[in-house]
């Protein structure tokens, strides 16, 4: 039963009510799976504050200790604290307005914090750090805890916040803290920029589904890539003939879509079969039976562990709901809509696609850079996700021998890319009547580094280049945190050697992926993206120009490539450890 707990509206509720009000209705804006994550905390000596961010239920540890005392699942600060109260500031996943909180002190029995309080603030820039000039607003006063208990309490819709500090009294532990509210979207200023239109920081939301047995359908909007099955949507197993499942996802912004992404990453034994998406406009939150629905991509094969991408179908048309259908159930990881909230100006730029030819333009969309999509043009040098291994362990994972390395402190990627040169001694030709008539030079490995300038999305493609004779490599150097690295374009040769443009495609790499070429495959410079980025470069070279490189300039073809302007967000990502990242180790 609610009660009302303060002068400033605080209603305490139930269990009960605290799911169905908060949990099946808001997002938890502190979850570290969106993104948040501990700034500072005023003592952990027991155990950590970034436990608190868990997004999985406090687990119970039997007679376990470490070196400082019994071993919980939370955060727990040390006995007879000198100041009044201990704290912890928290950056959220997504700037939003808060509207409840679910404080956790589960299996803190004698030693759970008496009472806590919250504070927020809106400081987008920076993190704050205690004793600055930050600016906190109190948002739930101090209340009172039991002993693990689930205390839910819900608040007035606060403003817009980027922080929230938790304040336990006098000291103790707390197993989860929960911040429930609402994303406040950062649109692009250009209402035509690419974006995902399901991603949750788009405040798109999952209304309705047939089944979510082993895992929510909320999960499909999340970033990233996830760690597990369990950060999934997965359906029971149906028995009887002709079966599907499906899930309704109000879009984030009414908007014209451009192509999907369906990713069954860890689904392997249990993913769907194929995938039908529909979609429809309404005003409704969810849509009726009066709502029309329109199929944008016919029912698809799907496989296990992989990102589909497909091109849809109505791109002219306005919709705000999409309904996918997975025939006959399983589990997806993540479900991904790009389109725009407005169609270009430019008539050209009205039916933009992954690879669309419509004379005289061709528009190409950047896909996730991965080891499947870009084999027909070389390779991608990164580590990745293998199956449960101890360090000292040899495992093969896409076809890459992986051993250990350093005394056990690295994984070893064994001959992940091939380097290829067939200049390895100088090459004649000669007629019959032994007149040479071609003569290609011997070539040498060289290692260089190109320092690549940013360019700005979207770029025209006004040459190809191609290197006959060698592989050729290129390695980021760069250790900044932004997510969206570098462009790869790619082109297959047709049967005159000449670029085949019905093969052209372009990649998003991140700065934790290499990327090697193989020899006589057509590609578009370097380009950087987020920042001034150095790559390490390996390829063989005779120092003849027109062996080492071939040219073609192809400004007569007027092809542009853009990007989701959201596309660091986590798309493409694992998240292993605590840490979302492509890259272990590449040695």
């Amino acid at each position: 039963m609610s009660t009302f707990c303060n002068k400033n509206s605080v209603i305490r509720l139930s269990i009960d009510e605290g799911h169905k009000l908060l949990v099946k209705n808001f997002n938890d804006l502190a979850n570290e799976t969106l993104g948040g994550r501990i700034i500072e905390a005023s003592d952990e000596f027991f155990c950590e504050a970034r436990n608190l961010l868990k997004p999985t239920k406090s687990v119970l540890h039997v007679k376990e200790y470490t070196e400082r005392g019994a071993l919980y699942d939370g955060w727990e600060t040390r006995r007879h604290n000198p100041l009044s109260h201990d704290w912890a500031v928290i950056k959220l996943g997504f700037m939003g307005k808060i509207v409840g909180f679910d404080i956790d002190t589960a299996h803190f029995n004698g030693n759970h914090a008496s009472f806590a309080s919250v504070e927020a603030c809106y400081s987008p820039k920076n993190d704050p750090k205690h004793g600055d000039y930050t600016e906190w607003v109190e948002i739930l006063e101090k209340v009172a805890l039991d002993p693990t208990s689930q205390h839910f309490f819900s608040i007035r819709e606060s403003s817009s916040f980027t922080h929230v500090r938790l304040n336990i009294y006098p000291d103790g532990g707390v197993a989860r803290f929960r911040v429930y509210g609402t994303v406040s979207v950062q649109w692009p200023q250009d209402p035509a920029t690419l974006i995902d239109l399901a991603y949750l920081g788009h405040g798109s939301k999952v209304v309705a589904c047939s089944n979510q047995h082993y895992a929510r359908a909320d999960n499909l909007l999340l970033p990233g890539r996830g760690i597990n099955m369990g950060d999934g949507w997965e359906t029971k197993r149906s028995r009887e003939l002709n079966h599907s499942d499906w899930v309704i996802v109000k879009l984030g912004a009414s908007g014209f879509l451009d192509h999907v992404e369906i990713d069954t990453a860890f689904f392997k034994g249990n993913f769907p079969e194929s995938a039908l998406l529909e979609a429809c406009y309404t005003d409704l939150e969810i849509p009726n039976e009066n709502s029309t629905w329109v199929t944008v991509l016919e029912r698809s094969k799907l496989s296990a562990h992989k990102q589909h991408l497909f091109q849809l179908s109505c791109t002219d048309k306005k919709f705000s709901h999409v309904r996918l259908t997975i025939f006959p159930d399983g589990g997806l990881k993540r479900l991904r809509i790009f389109g725009r909230r407005q169609l270009p100006s430019s008539t050209s730029l009205q039916s933009p696609s992954i690879i669309s030819q419509t004379s005289p333009e061709m528009f190409l969309t950047a896909e996730p850079l991965t080891c499947e999509s870009f084999a027909p043009y070389g390779h991608v040098i990164a580590s990745f996700k293998e199956p449960s291994v101890s360090p000292f362990m040899t495992s093969i994972a896409h076809n890459v021998r992986i051993t250990p390395a350093n005394q056990g402190t690295a994984r070893k990627y064994n001959h992940i890319a091939p380097v290829i040169n067939f200049r390895e001694t100088d090459v004649i030709s000669k007629n019959d009547k032994g007149t040479v008539v071609q003569f290609v030079a011997k070539a040498r490995p060289n290692l260089s580094l190109f320092r690549c300038s940013p360019m700005k999305l979207p770029i025209q493609v006004k040459l190809l280049e191609k290197h006959p004779y060698s592989s050729q490599a290129f390695i980021p150097m760069y250790s900044g945190s932004k997510g969206r690295g570098y462009l790869v374009v790619v082109c297959l040769s047709d049967k005159e050697g000449n670029p085949n443009l019905e093969t052209l495609r372009s990649f998003i790499a991140k700065n934790n992926q290499g990327i090697s070429y193989n020899p006589g495959v057509w590609h578009h410079p370097m380009i950087a993206l987020e920042d001034t980025t150095n790559f390490a470069c390996l390829t063989h070279e005779s120092g003849n120009q027109l062996e080492d490189c071939e040219e073609i300039d192809m400004k007569h073809h007027t092809i542009q490539v853009d990007a989701p302007s959201d596309f660091y967000k986590g798309v493409g990502d694992y998240k292993e450890n605590g840490k979302v990242g492509i890259v272990q180790s590449m040695l």
